[in-house]
């Protein structure tokens, strides 16, 4: 009974490891995917997006010296480079406070405007 054990765990081994193997593709199609949120572009013609750490870093600053709290519990839109200089939005998800932030080219002139809530907007803990 032994034997034939395991002479049968061989022939099933044997059999699993020599087949053809074939790698798995994914198919994922974000337009069928309810849960996939696309990124639209920017309607303002004139605005590129920064990537630079250096200036990102910079405006986290201002953000934080600004409301006195972490970064961690801000939430920042992308920043965009105009002719004239930055600008930017963030929002303090404590408290649904929201902001408009905009700087000169060289920081020398930072303008932050709270955004006045709209009379049906809610704020909710998910």
């Amino acid at each position: 009974m032994k034997h034939l054990t395991l002479t049968l765990l061989f022939a099933i081994a044997l059999s699993s490891c020599s087949s053809n193997k074939q790698v798995t593709t994914n198919n994922f199609d974000p337009s069928n995917n309810p849960y996939f949120v696309k990124k639209e572009k920017s309607k303002v013609a004139t605005a590129n997006e920064v990537n630079d750490p250096k200036i990102q870093k910079k405006i986290n600053s201002i953000i934080e010296n600004h409301l006195g709290i972490s970064i961690s519990s801000i939430a920042i839109s992308p920043i965009t480079k105009k002719n004239n200089g930055y600008y930017w939005k963030f929002l303090n998800v404590r408290n649904g406070s929201s902001f408009t932030g905009f700087s000169d080219l060289k920081f020398n002139a930072v303008k932050i405007k709270k955004n006045n809530k709209k009379a049906n907007t809610q704020v909710s803990d998910f």
